[in-house]
């Protein structure tokens, strides 16, 4: 097989296609030949280096080692993959979803992972069509005519949630690192044309994808076939691997040659008390409940936790009736239908991902290591430079026990726990409270008061702002760690 991309370089031919854009300008393949030939000071050799890809496409011998995350109870593995493999997922996918030459591809992912690396270059290139090099970070950014948007659920859950309109709608959206809710995959069709809802891993490429909300079947691509379904996992056949028989820690449903179900991860199995509990189950009986929209639960020290994100329902209820009374009801949902229920629950506005779309365990197991209790995140809206949490700090919060008996109110080093571990969450960058500066307490904060938290990152720091319509409660500037 010859790829689209070495066409582009082997001859005159596609010299005045456009293959790359940015804010800026489009890029020709001419203009790629240009860079390429001062960057590489190749001169008379560009001609061997294209020699050498056309081998490299070729060979099955020339292989990429690509490493999995290490999200899950495993270790990073590494996998190997070769150009032939990564060539015929892509004409394989591109021929089973019916894509068009021309299109414009987007991205909120990165190439530095097999998701980004696969739909974000290889497809585009190979099949004719554009690359946007500028990453969409917010619904702003998607005003591109005649796209495909790379994504993942955190970004589409995000603009779901605010309701968000993009200037321009992509025509085609292809979303993946985990499943995507119904009512995501709802909206996600109100923006789009077309949504495609993918399913892979690192060790076996892309395995299938569906384009319904309600359905449960998955559509598998061209190379793959499962070999083998058991209970600790699934033997898969595959193409798009450079060792074809892979083994998954997925437990996969055989429905016919075609299609399968996925039943759930083997590794969400948790030891507790002696019993073997399956996480993901407990999560779906949660999710049934009004009160609650998505949860998580994992092993909290021989302790099943729960992180939940609560419905509007659920937010009016935890501020009225009080944490205790909100944990009671979900786990009398529980105790008829699992000999062990969670006994530690913490209630987040979303579920801590990475920019994969992967749940982030360790930001989640970070969560419960918190001994104070967590504020009530009622909503958030976070920019490049600025961020604003709706926040309110429950009456019976840990907190304000003791301070002050009959008068409790909010203790300064609390606002300060607090303001630093929002800046992480907006920015994802390391403070020092030690050296704060500027510090001023202008008024108190009471139990059940809800309030803005207003950051704002500079180059030397971030200043922070506790406050409401009326007054300012405290505000503050926190050093960026690496100025100091």
């Amino acid at each position: 097989m010859t790829a689209k991309f070495y066409d582009y370089f082997s001859g005159n031919d596609y010299d005045n296609r456009v293959v790359f854009k940015d804010a800026q300008r489009g890029y020709t393949v001419w203009d790629v030949k240009q860079i390429l030939e001062k960057k590489l000071e190749a001169g008379d050799n560009f001609k061997g280096i294209i020699n050498f890809l056309t081998n490299v496409i070729k060979d099955k011998n020339y292989i990429t080692k690509i490493y999995t995350s290490g999200s899950s109870a495993n270790n990073p593995k590494c996998v190997q993959k070769s150009m032939k493999n990564f060539l015929d997922e892509s004409q394989d996918i591109w021929n089973e979803l019916g894509l068009e030459e021309g299109l414009e591809f987007i991205s909120t992912t990165t190439i530095n992972h097999l998701f980004g690396l696969c739909f974000q270059l290889i497809i585009p290139l190979d099949n004719g069509c554009i690359i946007n090099l500028d990453r969409i970070s917010y619904p702003e950014d998607l005003k591109i005519k005649n796209s495909v948007l790379i994504t993942t659920p955190s970004f589409l859950d995000a603009l779901r949630k605010y309701d968000a309109c993009p200037e321009v709608k992509p025509k085609v959206i292809i979303s993946a690192g985990a499943q995507l809710s119904r009512e995501t995959f709802d909206y996600a069709l109100k923006i789009s044309e077309r949504v495609i809802d993918l399913y892979g891993s690192t060790e076996t490429g892309s395995i299938g994808y569906r384009e319904r909300p309600d359905g449960k079947k998955l559509k598998l691509f061209k190379g793959i076939k499962i070999l083998e379904t058991k209970e600790n996992g699934t033997l898969i056949k595959t193409n798009y691997s450079y060792e074809s028989s892979q083994e998954l820690a997925d437990r996969i449903k055989l429905l016919n040659e075609e299609e399968v179900e996925l039943l759930g991860r083997c590794d969400r199995v948790l030891k507790v008390q002696e019993k073997r509990i399956r996480a993901d189950e407990i999560e779906n009986e949660i999710k049934k409940q009004n009160f609650v929209e998505d949860c998580f639960c994992l092993d909290t020290g021989g302790k099943i936790g729960a992180l939940c994100v609560l419905t509007k329902e659920g937010l009016d209820f935890l501020i009225q009736e009080g944490k205790l009374e909100i944990v009671k009801q979900l786990r009398s949902a529980l105790n008829n239908k699992f000999e062990v229920v969670p006994q530690k629950w913490k209630f987040f506005d979303k579920i801590p991902v990475n920019e994969r779309g992967k749940v982030n365990i360790e930001k989640i197991k970070a969560i419960f290591g918190i001994n104070l209790s967590l504020p009530l995140v009622l909503s958030r809206n976070i920019a490049e430079d600025r961020a604003v949490f709706e926040l309110c700090f429950l009456r019976g919060s840990n907190f304000f026990q003791g301070h002050f008996d009959g008068l409790p109110i909010l203790a300064g080093v609390v606002q300060l726990f607090y303001a630093d571990f929002f800046i992480k969450e907006a920015f994802n960058i390391e403070c020092r409270q030690g050296q704060i500066r500027r510090i001023k307490f202008s008024n108190i904060i009471k139990p059940e008061k809800k309030l803005k938290l207003t950051l704002s990152r500079t180059e030397t720091g971030v200043n922070f702002k506790f406050e409401d319509d009326n007054l300012t409660y405290s505000s503050g500037i926190f050093p960026i760690k690496n100025y100091l």
